[in-house]
């Protein structure tokens, strides 16, 4: 009798054991792993940017060629990057024949410039300035609105350069023999019109990113005939995207996250301006070059033609 208890005692314990062990759920194929949640957000192009031991290292590079958007020639002469060839980006890189101030310069004229500063087709053109990557950004735009193959920022220029101890140089580079540059037919996927953002304001699929100030952007600061915005624009200012001590952008999750929060999402086409279409290159390169967005124009007519045009709709 003792050894039948016994043994009925060991079956239900093993009975209640089985009923109260957890089983083994496997998750669903489309659920992701938690090493990839916890994955940092990347940068969508990463040769797009290139730090200051990048530049270093190639500054006797042949196929490398560094321009320097310092907006004026004093500015340059006073130091700049080694070897840096100096580009006025309002003189050089917009079309002074154009009406409205501020719009891209001609693909005769790009090759012309390039040309005359001995530049090829297949070198890798660095771009940097003094004031967080806002000219920069710009004249990488033009290059790429040209589809010049290579292009690259250096992300915080001058302030970068400085900041590594690395000393600026004051002497004017030894011109380039004079080349034959050819550029590439106009990208129409990363330039808009007035006209055609007018077409697209009421397209649900469609998003106007405002890159000026708030006090522009509400029309209390007034820089045309009119004040205000867009209708149905939203404004970031282009500032909040690099990091003012070190002349950088910022880590791509505050981006992402910046930009998620304001109202814009990959999958919408999304318009960016300002005032001349420069602050709105810097945002078009965040949303394009640094966060993968696919659709991003630059509409670089902006509140200059914008504002001035008593036809067009605003906002307040």
């Amino acid at each position: 009798m003792r050894l039948r208890i016994s043994f009925l005692t060991l079956l239900v314990a093993a009975l209640v054991l089985s009923a109260c062990a957890v089983p083994t759920v496997q998750a669903p194929a489309s659920a992701p792993a938690a090493a990839a949640e916890a994955a940092p957000v990347t940068i969508a192009n990463p040769d797009a940017l290139v730090d200051t031991a990048w530049v270093a290292a190639h500054l006797d590079d042949p196929n490398v060629r560094l321009l320097a958007l310092h907006g004026k020639q004093e500015d340059f002469d006073a130091g700049h990057l080694p070897g840096a060839i100096f580009v006025n980006p309002g003189q050089d890189l917009t079309n002074p024949d154009d009406p409205t101030e501020g719009q891209i310069l001609t693909q005769a004229a790009l090759s012309a410039l390039f040309s005359r500063l001995g530049l090829e087709n297949d070198d890798t053109i660095v771009l940097y300035d003094g004031n967080n990557n806002l000219l920069a950004a710009r004249a990488y735009w033009a290059l790429k609105y040209y589809q010049h193959a290579d292009v690259r920022v250096y992300d915080g220029g001058l302030k970068q350069w400085s900041a590594a101890g690395n000393a600026l140089s004051t002497e004017a580079a030894t011109p380039l023999p004079a080349t034959t540059y050819v550029a590439g037919e106009a990208d129409p996927d990363l330039r808009t019109t007035g006209e055609y953002v007018l077409a697209h304001l009421d397209d649900p699929f469609t998003v106007l990113c405002d890159t000026r100030g708030p006090g522009e952007y509400a029309g209390t600061d007034v820089r045309a005939a009119r004040g205000g915005h867009i209708p149905g624009a939203i404004n970031v200012d282009w500032v909040q995207a690099v990091d003012q001590e070190t002349g950088q952008f910022r880590d791509v999750a505050y981006l992402a996250d910046l930009y998620a929060r304001a109202g814009f999402a990959p999958d919408k086409q999304v318009i960016t301006y300002c005032q001349t279409g420069v602050r709105g290159a810097h945002t078009w390169f965040v949303l394009t070059e640094l966060l993968g967005y696919p659709n991003v124009r630059n509409y670089d007519g902006s509140w200059a033609e914008w504002g001035n045009d008593a036809a067009k709709p605003l906002e307040q």
